[in-house]
């Protein structure tokens, strides 16, 4: 008797369908699929990650919007808003650090008065 594979665990399909890993592990396409998935946080960790690359290669290295796109290989279009969100993501994240070192300098200062 063959050991199955865990459930909770991810495996690579290479370039094979669901369907063929299906078959070769004898289960159902669905759990075939939900196998070899990404989790829902890493991809959306992975896609966070590619937007700030993006932004990265046209801002800090200065390239032109057609030399972004033909690196990303993706449409002109597509990395402009990619880089915009990435922006907003970067100027969200300072807010909040500063909003954490106000509030956190008042209440140093508020319990030394105190």
């Amino acid at each position: 008797m063959t050991k199955r594979p865990s459930v909770y665990a991810r495996y690579s399909r290479g370039s094979a369908t669901a369907k063929e890993a299906a078959t070769r592990a004898g289960t159902s396409e669905r759990t075939a699929q939900r196998w070899t998935s990404r989790s829902r946080t890493e991809w959306l960790q992975q896609k966070a990650d590619e937007r700030e690359a993006i932004r990265a290669y046209h801002d800090d290295e200065g390239n032109s919007w057609t030399e972004t796109a033909k690196h990303f290989r993706l449409n002109i279009s597509t990395v402009k808003q990619r880089a915009y969100r990435a922006r907003k993501e970067r100027a969200g994240e300072k807010c909040d650090e500063q909003v954490s070192e106000d509030t956190s300098g008042r209440l140093f200062n508020a319990l030394r008065q105190g």
